[in-house]
């Protein structure tokens, strides 16, 4: 949960703060007493018995002192910890009387986790789904009475409008783990994503959605107020998911008139207001909200009236490129179309600038669009400067690292270490079905390269002489995969475009045990191992390695791939390999999680029986556990 604040907002507002804090109820003494200590019995430990008895107790009391409770160190803090094991029958009435608290720094937090609740209450059947109802509309009216604006700048009762707009909304979008974040457990993963959403099956109640187009509607009205501080922008993002989550008609009207409110003209700025938007870090974030839920006319109206012309300036810039993604993501086939001829000459800008996330979103719409994945794929291999044939096999080199090849060709028997980005790019590519050839570009005439346009100077691959003979469209057809170069190799048995496939079958053994252990080259092996005649290759492949990487951290996860993908026989010759190094593998780590999963104890001990219980697994078990 992030931290409330616990000061005012700003100085405008801190006479206000003031006379509401002293208006806020307090407990006595005595019983601020009480709560504390048991805030320090529950925090000692309680067993399931003494907790059961422990915990109807305490709510009996905190019932008969609210909201005062909530807004107590210790109270709070109880609360906190005593919500997950809260019968279902008081939240309503914890709802109603936490209504007048939001912008009290503790009872912001007890109101937010308490309607964290409601869903999954709602998703049970508790028969409370009246009174939730009933609870929720008093809250919402309790809000619209007061000033709804106020309390989405507050940076306290933001946390609250926010968490009440995800209820009505039925969920709340998954926000991803900051840079730098360490990795949750799988127990923990599972917990926040339930927390926060609707359960299978279960529909929220009718009166949600009227009470959500309430409280849209007054945001709405408001919207030019709310632009700032970034607490208010975050309610109206949180607006729009759960107007978008809702299927509500009113999502559109809200959108646009966030658009409208946006590119209103600013006489301080001579370029649009939209674009100036887009490059701010506030507003942005907003401009990327409405684009998740506009209407494909409504995208193709924004483009082509804000952002077509400069697209080299919005891709290259820190902030802006960030809305180019989003209009990827979301585009119709036409507005990609025309963001690949004007961007595509110069996508050498983004990727020199460190924004690696434009060239994914492309592919990503590329991918959704198959008619322009030719298209896509050759301005790429322009701007890594791979495009002409002999520098072929050393795609995957560039491709890996979105860095142009160094002198046009890399080292022979380099070891692959795709970055993040770069194995992101390798996953989609793989993907690719390009079906005919790419158009070549128009300013190259037949019998020469095509070059990379950057900043209007045409840069020719460094490639020899004999290489500009060769016609374009066999440079197209081999980028579509429907040409066949020479290869040493010959084709392997891979997905995706011929020069990706022919690369990639071409890494040596130990190349694809590296690949194999590092965490980008991982998940590449998992799309490898998704195809059938390419997971026969790669097992042959790492025949004699899987020892090593059923002890490596990612090795292991690959092993696991190709356990959970590979046919029986596939898994009797894994398990062949692997039995005979039981004992190494139960002392590591993370041998001891394969020998447990693919049964190598019970392989060695009656292989018969192993071999039956496989065939009952089917081809997609992930084996079993005795």
């Amino acid at each position: 949960m992030a931290a409330h604040a616990g000061s005012p907002p700003g100085p405008g507002m801190s006479r206000q703060w003031r006379q509401s804090r002293q208006s806020w109820p307090r407990l006595d003494p005595d019983t601020a007493e009480y709560f504390r200590r048991a805030l320090e019995t529950l925090e000692e430990g309680l067993s399931e018995e003494e907790l059961a008895l422990f915990t109807p107790n305490v709510l009996s009391e905190v019932s008969q002192h609210l909201p005062a409770v909530a807004l107590d160190p210790g109270g709070s803090r109880l609360l906190l910890l005593l919500l997950p094991q809260t019968p279902p029958t008081t939240l309503p009435t914890l709802l109603l009387h936490l209504g007048g608290v939001p912008r009290h720094p503790r009872g912001s937090r007890v109101l937010e986790a308490a309607l964290g609740r409601v869903l999954g209450v709602l998703g049970e059947g508790r028969g409370v789904g009246e009174d939730l109802e009933g609870a929720l509309g008093g809250l919402v009216r309790l809000f619209l009475e007061q000033d709804l604006g106020g309390l989405a700048r507050d940076p306290n009762g933001s946390f609250v409008l926010r968490a009440l707009l995800a209820v009505l909304g039925g969920g709340r979008d998954e926000v991803p783990p900051p840079k730098g974040a360490e990795p949750k457990t799988k127990k923990a993963e599972l917990k926040a994503k339930g927390a926060w959403s609707l359960p299978e099956g279960a529909e929220l109640p009718p009166s949600f959605r009227p009470l959500l187009e309430e409280l849209a509607q007054e945001l709405e009205q408001q919207i030019p107020a709310l632009l700032s501080p970034a607490c208010a922008s975050l309610c109206l993002q949180g607006a729009l998911g759960a107007l978008r989550r809702s299927q509500s008609p009113s999502c559109a009207r809200f959108c646009r008139a966030l658009i409208g409110c946006l590119r209103q003209p600013d006489p301080a700025h001579q370029q649009s207001a939209l674009l100036t938007s887009l490059q701010d870090p506030a507003r942005s974030r907003l401009l990327e909200a409405a684009m998740t839920v506009l209407d494909p006319p409504g995208l193709r109206e924004l483009f082509r009236g804000h952002l077509r012309g400069h697209l080299r300036g919005v891709a290259s810039h820190p902030v802006a490129n960030h809305g180019l993604q989003r209009l990827l993501d979301h585009a119709p086939e036409d507005v990609v179309s025309e963001v690949l001829s004007e961007l595509g000459p110069a996508l050498e800008e983004p990727l020199a600038r460190g924004h690696p996330g434009v060239v994914l979103a492309l592919l990503g719409a590329a991918l959704r669009h198959p008619r322009l994945q030719g298209e896509a794929l050759r301005w790429l291999f322009q701007a890594l400067r791979c495009w002409a044939p002999p520098h072929h096999p050393h795609c995957v080199t560039a491709l890996a690292k979105l860095r142009p090849l160094e002198g046009g060709a890399s080292e022979e028997g380099a070891v692959l270490e795709p970055s993040p980005a770069g194995s992101r790019a390798l996953q989609l590519l793989l993907r690719f079905r390009c079906s005919s050839p790419a158009p070549c570009p128009a300013h190259n005439a037949p019998g020469h390269a095509p070059s990379d346009t950057l900043n209007g100077t045409d840069h020719a691959p460094n490639v020899p002489d004999h290489a500009h003979t060769a016609p374009n469209h066999a440079h197209c057809n081999a980028l579509n995969g429907s040409g066949h170069a020479p290869s040493a190799t010959g084709p392997a048995p891979l997905p995706g475009p011929a020069p990706i496939s022919r690369a990639l079958g071409a890494l040596s053994g130990a190349a694809l045990v590296a690949l194999a252990r590092s965490g980008p080259g991982s998940r590449l092996c998992d799309v490898i191992l998704g195809s059938k005649p390419a997971r026969k290759w790669l097992l042959k492949r790492l025949k004699g390695q899987w020892l090593g990487l059923a002890r490596d951290r990612f090795g292991s996860r690959v092993l696991d791939t190709a356990w959970a993908n590979g046919n029986p026989r596939q898994r009797v010759r894994l398990a062949t390999e692997l039995a005979p190094h039981v004992p190494a593998l139960l002392r590591d780590p993370f041998g001891r999680g394969v020998v447990r999963n693919f049964s190598l104890e019970l392989f060695r001990r009656d292989r018969p029986q192993w071999e039956r219980l496989q065939r009952g697994a089917g081809p997609k078990g992930r084996g079993f556990i005795l």
